[in-house]
């Protein structure tokens, strides 16, 4: 399974892996983890398409979790506002989780267009998310 990973690095370490689809398939937080560990619990869930941080300049953890999965990392130009993340995790209780899961879903919505012509495509579900996976890491998606 492909995922856009959130992570919140800091002492506690926020995490949020979604599909491709923009659904939440897990969420957590860990106290003082290594990048090791967050590795572990991403890749037993699947394949991170794409890192998102919530900062404009990406955490040295982030990029080092990037690496290990040759992962584009995604960043918005202006660090996203604590109303910004209140508004887009409404009922994320955990300010570590509501922020891994804003940095997620800026990260899919930038996609969002892309993706959406992906799925109008006659294909298999299975072949769609390989196809925007593709398109994430840059590779270009002629029309069939």
């Amino acid at each position: 399974m492909y995922l856009i990973v959130g992570l919140d690095a800091g002492i506690k370490t926020g995490y949020v892996l979604l599909n491709l689809d923009g659904e939440i398939i897990a969420s957590g937080v860990e106290k003082e983890a290594s990048h090791e560990r967050i590795v572990k619990i991403i890749s037993d869930i699947g394949t991170p398409s794409l890192i998102a941080t919530d900062v404009s300049r990406p955490p040295h953890f982030i990029r080092k979790v990037a690496a290990r999965f040759h992962a584009k990392i995604f960043h918005p130009r202006k660090s996203i506002t604590v109303e910004e993340k209140k508004s887009l995790g409404k009922r994320i209780v955990d300010p570590h989780i509501r922020d891994a899961y804003s940095a997620a879903v800026k990260a899919h919505r930038h996609y969002a267009n892309r993706f959406r012509q992906v799925d109008k495509m006659k294909i298999s579900k299975k072949e769609k998310d390989k196809l925007k996976h593709l398109l994430i890491r840059g590779k270009a998606i002629g029309k069939e």
